[in-house]
């Protein structure tokens, strides 16, 4: 049985975890997780709500009790509420251990030392640590899912280019997505950044002075960070996007920008884990994948046009009435075949119900945003009485841009791109748009 601790010293990967003041070695992360485990010995068999504070002290955590806890609920405060009470035994916040409390500790060992003990530890008390992650909940209260180590790291690699890869994290580390960038910088022995300020600007500021050159984020929030116009300080390697459908303009603009770059989009849920990866610089996926499948996993189209997914790790038990007999998982996203690819719809459950007609908003997204000018969109359903909703669209254009034409042209594509029922019969100019912390497009603030 493997635990994180010992994952890291068998593929012999050195991480370091870079702030804005400090940068913590594999050999810090290691002694503090073993401190960290001599004093809360009394967590060993019993589940724990591991809560976030920073990405060193976060990893901190996940070394010390994943094998040692019966299982980790990955939250913050506000998530941790959300733990049903009959598991939520222990919580604890893990607070930065001081490079001045490992010095002046007796225990202070060696890096060879530090990682034989601690993975000693793991291997003679052998635990199969389930990991709980909870879901966005944009549509009610979050849901808890479980993983194991094998299923979250299925997708993680180690090479002599990965390992020199300087990953930020724009994403919560606590969700699916931001755990996957953490333990991807960590089992390749990568570095990672921990740009914890609210203000985008300012993460991207320290993301150049520490020459960042991997980066993770939704769609939403690479629009956002192309309107900074602080992108290119950025010596980007690889981009990677996920959490949100992938068009694309702004496939497009990511490979102008960064010709060279590696550019993927992810398709993964917090339920089901990584399903599978598109590195063609396309929107959409290949449809001979349906036939073939992609990586470990099965694809298939149900009569409802859902995409169904097979992966070849075990899937949480409360999944179960979302699977077909076949094994394939009812993901709950609507797809189009057309051209040769499979584009993605959005979710059945987000469409807009107008005159009986389902209009799904990412796809108006889609063709709006191949209008030059326009930056950002969001498209939602406005009560009306006779036809259930209208279909508005609110616009964030360049600031230099003149309205009037851009409403126009946005116009023009859409009786050229859409049907009747799925034009916006209204076009809102505006600032900026809301994006949640999840980094993906707030959808619950429509007016």
């Amino acid at each position: 049985m493997s635990s994180l601790a010992s994952l890291l010293i068998t593929r012999a990967v050195t991480p370091t975890i870079v702030t804005a003041s400090q940068s913590f070695s594999l050999e810090w992360l290691l002694e503090s997780a073993k401190l960290w485990r001599e004093e809360y010995r009394h967590l060993k068999n019993k589940p724990l709500a591991l809560i976030y504070t920073n990405s060193a002290s976060f990893s901190v955590g996940l070394l010390a009790f994943d094998g040692f806890c019966s299982d980790l609920y990955l939250c913050s405060e506000e998530l941790a509420e959300s733990i049903e009470p009959g598991y939520q035994q222990l919580s604890i916040t893990i607070s930065s251990v001081s490079e001045q409390h490992i010095k002046q500790s007796k225990r202070a060992t060696k890096l060879v030392q530090a990682s034989c003990n601690l993975a000693g530890q793991t291997h003679t008390h052998t635990i199969a640590t389930r990991w709980w992650l909870a879901s966005s909940g944009t549509s009610g209260q979050p849901k808890w899912f479980s993983h194991s180590l094998a299923s979250l790291t299925l997708s993680t690699k180690a090479s002599p280019a990965l390992s020199a890869l300087c990953w930020a994290n724009l994403y919560q580390v606590y969700r699916y997505a931001g755990l996957q960038v953490l333990l991807q910088a960590l089992t390749s022995g990568a570095t990672l950044v921990d740009g914890s300020s609210e203000d985008l600007i300012v993460n991207v500021k320290l993301y150049a002075a520490a020459r960042v050159s991997a980066l993770s984020a939704t769609p939403s929030m690479w629009r956002q960070m192309l309107m900074t116009n602080q992108l290119l300080s950025l010596p980007l390697q690889r981009i990677t996007l996920g959490g949100e459908t992938v068009d694309q303009p702004l496939l497009d603009k990511l490979s102008e920008l960064y010709p060279n770059a590696s550019i993927r989009h992810i398709y993964a849920s917090t339920e089901a884990g990584v399903g599978f990866v598109v590195a063609d610089k396309l929107a959409g996926f290949p449809v001979s994948w349906l036939e073939q499948g992609v990586g470990s996993a099965q694809l298939v189209i149900d009569e409802s046009e859902h995409l169904r997914i097979k992966p070849s790790h075990k899937l949480d038990a409360q999944l179960e009435a979302r699977i077909d007999e076949k094994g394939y998982l009812d993901t709950l996203d609507q797809v189009r075949i057309e051209g040769g690819r499979v584009f993605f719809l959005g979710r059945a459950s987000g469409v807009i119900n107008v005159g009986g007609n389902k209009v799904h908003p990412e796809k108006v997204e889609s063709v709006i945003l191949s209008v030059a000018g326009v930056v950002q969109v969001k498209v939602y359903g406005q009560s009306n009485s006779v036809l259930g909703n209208l279909v508005v669209a609110d616009i964030v254009i360049n600031s230099h841009l003149d309205w009037s034409n851009i409403s126009r042209s946005v116009r023009e594509r859409c009786k050229l791109a859409l049907q009747r029922f799925e034009i916006p019969v209204k076009l809102r100019q505006i600032d900026s748009l809301v994006v949640s912390p999840t980094g993906k497009l707030s959808r619950s603030d429509n007016v």
